[in-house]
Order: structure tokens, then sequence, then C-alpha cells
């Protein structure tokens, strides 16, 4: 009897190891075939979004960080998170030469960057940098988004990039603590710190003024203990750097509406989908309408508060403006041949319809 029963239990004890062998085996073959499929995405069978990274000198919350940000929202939506888009705004990449060599190299895919940095690899860009070439905000959008500024973007192709269209990176004013100004006569002698770019000296010489150079964490010092007299930005930028304590005015020159192309790696661009393609075509133009309506509401927040800290503000009508842009005419004559001498006279004679 007692051998039966271990007989009984050993036969029941083989039965259930080979059903629980069973069960191992078809749990090993599934988990075989999860891990071999791919996880779900849009973006291709590799199961990973594409990352871009674009980067940019201006803080986040100024109208060129924010729109970068409007950029990565549409994008992202476009593609169903094809895409996704890292923004590094606030110099993290570092300054606007290293992130257009970034663009080139392919370590960054993207970015908007100003048009005078842009003409050390581009010099048709520096059509941008002649002075009072746009007479008001929106003959500069129109001009640069038409043809004739469609054809300079297209020069980016050349050296790996493809530009989309112009941000704004702001109007620039002068500003100085010796007196109000009103015409050019009024600068004479005066002392004030320019960009380091050839145009810009150039300009301020025919003006009457003694531009010079100067990094800019320099300046509020400079300003302060009157090595320079007087300077030249956007409100934002005077605002931020709170000149106003060591400016008292500010004449609205309006000589140079600075502009930066949206720039993004050809190859990178190339290697997307048509439908991905479109998604950053799209997101480009819609951050575009949006900064530039930004930077229009930024620059009104800006002046009032420069007007509050105690600022005074000359405005220049037309005929008073037109003043300083033919004083400033032999510049186009002196940078025609280096920029070329067609664009230059079909910029001129865009901005004058």
């Amino acid at each position: 009897m007692k051998k039966l029963y271990f007989v009984m239990l050993l036969m029941l004890a083989l039965i259930l190891a080979a059903c629980g062998g069973g069960g191992q085996s078809d749990s090993s073959e599934g988990a075989t075939s999860a891990e071999s499929k791919p996880a779900e995405s849009s973006s291709g069978s590799s199961g990973k979004a594409t990352i871009m990274k674009i980067g940019s000198t201006d803080k986040k919350d100024v109208a060129m960080g924010k729109a970068m940000y409007k950029f990565k929202e549409v994008v992202e939506a476009e593609t169903n998170g094809s895409i996704t888009v890292e923004v590094f705004p606030d110099s993290q990449l570092g300054g606007e030469r290293d992130i257009i060599e970034g663009i080139q190299l392919g370590s960054i895919q993207g970015g908007p960057i100003g048009a005078a940095v842009m003409s050390n690899f581009s010099p048709r860009f520096n059509l941008w940098s002649l002075p009072f070439i746009f007479p008001t905000r929106e003959k500069s959008h129109e001009i640069l988004d038409g043809p004739l500024g469609q054809e300079v973007l297209a020069d980016l192709e050349d050296i790996g990039m493809i530009g989309f269209n112009f941000w704004e990176s702001g109007v620039r004013n002068l500003t100085n603590n010796d007196s109000d100004i009103k015409t050019p006569e009024d600068l004479n002698g005066l002392k004030i710190r320019t960009l380091e770019n050839q145009i810009q000296l150039d300009l301020w010489t025919e003006l009457g003024a003694v531009p010079t150079p100067m990094a800019f964490p320099e300046l509020f010092t400079s300003l302060q203990q009157g090595v320079v007299a007087g300077q030249e930005n956007p409100f934002s930028v005077i605002a931020e750097a709170n000149f106003y304590e060591v400016q008292k005015y500010l004449t609205e020159t309006e000589h140079l509406i600075g502009v930066n192309p949206f720039l993004v790696n050809k190859k990178f661009y190339e290697g997307l989908t048509k439908e991905e393609q479109s998604a950053i075509e799209k997101a480009a133009d819609e951050a575009q309408k949006f900064q530039r309506e930004e930077k229009a509401k930024e620059d009104a927040r800006y002046k009032e508060l420069l007007i509050e800290k105690g600022m005074q503000i000359t405005s220049l009508s037309p005929e008073e403006r037109q003043v300083w842009a033919d004083k400033a005419k032999p510049v186009y004559e002196k940078h025609k041949k280096e920029i070329g001498e067609d664009l230059v006279d079909r910029l001129l004679e865009e901005s004058s319809k």
C-alpha cells in the first residue's frame, strides 16, 4: 500500500513538472517577441525621437527666447513627437560665432543668429548692417520676407545651412549723458561706444561722433566713468543693462533694425521626412510671426520703463530722420563693392518705394 502511494506521488510530480516547463517555454517565447519589437513611435523603426538642439545668446524670457519655445511647441505638435526640440537660450551653447560653427558641424541643429555675425561666414549678410536702410519696421518685414531677403538667405546653402526667415533683434537708438541730440551736428566730437563692425564705425564717423568699439560687459562702467559719453542699442538692452542710471538722453535715431536669420543645419533638414520638413517650415513661420509681435510689444514696454526711470526721449520726424540718413550715404558707397553693388542698389530702391 505504501509502495502504491509512493508511485502515485512520483507520477503526480512528473506531470506537474511537465506542465510547469511548458508554461515557462511559452513565457520565454513571449518575452523574446516583446524585446525584438521596437517601441511604437512616429519617428520610424528606431523608436527614438529625433533630437533637434537650437540655441541663442538671448535670454529665455525675451522675444527671441520666447519664440524659440514657440518653435519647439509647433514642431513637436506637428510631428506628434517624432522630433524633440531642445532649447538652449542665454548663451548656453556659447556666443553667436560658436553657435554658427556648431550648426555648420551639425552638433547644433539650428537657431536665430545676428546678421552682423553671420556676415563673417556669408558676406552678403552685411547688407542688413547698412544704416537707415529701413524707413519703418513694417518696411523691413516686407523687404526681408520678399525676393531680396530670400536671395540672401539662399547663400547659406553653400556653407551647409538653410535660412528659413528673418527674426528681429530690435531697433537701435542712441543714448548719451551730455545733451539732447536732435541733428547730426549735435553729435560733433561725442565719444560713443559702437559695435565692433566696420560699417558701424564708418557710420558714426560720418555722423561726426568718435566711435569707440568696446566689449559689452565693459560698457556700463565706461559710461559711469566717462570713458565714453554715449552708446547705441535697442530699448530692451538699454533697460535690462540699467543704462538709464548713467545715461540721461535717448534719441530715437532708429539707425539700424537688427535682423536674425533663423538657421538649420542643411544635412539635418534633408535627413528628415517630408512631413517633418513641413513641420519645421511651419514652425519657423509661426515663430517668426510670434517673435516680431512680441518684440514690438517688448519695445513699447521698455520705452515706457525708460521714461519712468527719468530718461528724456527725443523722437525724430521722418524729415528729421532723413537728414541723418543723407549724412550716412557715403557709407553705402564705401561698402557697396564688398556686399554687391547690385544688391545694395536694389535694397535702396525697395526701401524708397
